[in-house]
């Protein structure tokens, strides 16, 4: 429970020193996942990383919109 409040902190954040924009917001919860991930036990750190969107934001949005 406490790492799920800490990825929110983390997003909240993040959008409001760089503004409310959906790429900021996208890159925030990316981010926070990553540190959720670093802070998991020495063993499970990489095969979290692993299973985290790799996307950027435009082949997300690509994605989203349904251009392939």
């Amino acid at each position: 429970m406490h790492s799920k409040q800490s990825l929110v902190l983390m997003a909240f954040t993040i959008l409001t020193m760089s503004g409310c924009t959906t790429q900021s917001w996208y890159e925030g919860v990316k981010e926070g996942a990553r540190n959720n991930c670093r802070s998991q036990p020495p063993g499970e750190v990489e095969s979290c990383l692993e299973k985290l969107n790799t996307k950027t934001y435009e082949e997300y949005e690509k994605a989203r919109s349904g251009q392939n």
